[in-house]
């Protein structure tokens, strides 16, 4: 049996999100030994790893961190990788595969596509890395199996990359187990509200679905409130004055405790975006019965099941019907109930189990 050997990319780069939450979640349920050549990284989910993780050292995150790091990380990736036989390759995110070696198997997992199809959405600051999608097609050509989390991720990368389906396997992810996380409420929220979380910048459709709901009539009573993703931006500081509704949105950044109770006290979760991957929001809502309006597209319907309200992103009328239904949706026990069998369909173990069967193919 080979161990599997990650690299530290993603926990480098992502103090948390949803990359970083399949490791943290997947790592430590597999049954081979696995390993987390994690270097100088900025992640507060790696703790989740434990032992597995090596040569680990959590550094400040600030504008520029990575880059910094990475000539250390590069000699440490260069002395712990190179030399290792009887592993299994997992890299963590897209990287250079030159500096991989040639002589083990390689397992990829693809999260979605979003780069390649909007390429202009990509936004880069001097102090980032370049576009991943640069890497992910050589890392694809170079990967012995590739991992999707979805049917639409997976003919998104056969179709956009020209892999061969049958290296290709889709292992679907899951939704938060909040079982051991408290509920603590957030301060201030005095009327009803609708929920976003995460960030808001280019295909996640932030704007539009801003727009729409200060449309609504319905929702006049409502505060928008924006878990994650920073604080507004200036355009999006002007949008809201230009719609007069700057008194009733709130962006915050949310322990995790404040999320369940979001999650938990919201009208409803709005996950509008162009396109996804997965969308593991959508999972973290309904585990808490909140009700979601989504996007028709991508692999959105197939985490939303039956229980999603589904609307067009780019129509701020479907969005706003989608609001509205949304509002009349109450929390009945039924539809609670529906909710959290929906969630109970996925599972990080069952996700686990499928990264193993994956290994076991090049063991």
């Amino acid at each position: 049996m080979r161990t599997a050997l990650y690299t530290g990319d993603i926990f480098r780069m992502q103090g948390r999100g949803g990359i970083t939450r399949y490791f943290a979640e997947v790592i430590p349920r597999l049954k081979r030994p696995a390993e987390v050549v994690a270097g100088l990284h900025q992640s507060e989910e790696l703790a989740a790893v434990g032992p597995r993780a090596r040569h680990a050292l959590r550094c400040p995150a600030f504008p520029g961190s990575a880059r910094l790091a990475a000539p250390w990380n590069a000699l440490l990736d260069r002395a712990t990788l190179g030399g290792r036989s009887g592993v299994i390759l997992h890299p963590t995110y897209y990287r250079d595969p030159r500096g991989l070696p040639r002589s083990e198997p390689l397992v990829l997992t693809v999260h979605d596509m979003i780069h390649e199809r909007f390429p202009t959405l990509a936004r880069r600051h001097w102090w980032g890395r370049r576009d991943p999608a640069l890497h992910k097609a050589a890392l694809c050509a170079r990967a012995d199996r590739i991992l999707c989390n979805s049917q639409a991720t997976r003919r998104d990368v056969v179709e956009r990359l020209g892999v061969a389906r049958e290296k290709t396997r889709v292992v679907l992810h899951a939704g938060r187990d909040w079982a051991a996380v408290p509920s603590l409420a957030v301060a201030g929220l005095d009327r009803p509200f609708l929920l976003w979380v995460g960030e808001r910048h280019s295909y996640k459709n932030f704007l539009r679905t801003l727009e729409a709901w200060a449309a609504c009539r319905e929702a006049s009573g409502t505060t928008l409130l924006c878990v994650g993703g920073g604080p507004f931006r200036p355009d999006e500081v002007s949008r809201l004055a230009a719609l007069g509704v700057a008194a009733r949105v709130r962006q915050t950044a949310c322990p995790d405790s404040q999320l369940r109770w979001a999650y938990e006290h919201a009208a409803g979760l709005l996950y509008t975006s162009l396109w996804e991957g997965f969308g593991l929001p959508v999972l973290e809502a309904f585990g808490l019965g909140c009700p979601v309006v989504t996007s028709n597209l991508s692999s959105l319907p197939e985490v939303g099941g039956e229980e999603a309200i589904y609307v067009e992103p780019q129509s701020s009328e479907s969005i706003r019907e989608g609001i509205r239904r949304c509002l009349a949706d109450e929390r009945t026990a039924p539809r609670v109930a529906a909710r959290l069998a929906q969630a109970g369909r996925f599972s990080w173990d069952a996700c686990a189990a499928g990264l193993e069967a994956v290994y076991g193919e090049l063991d």
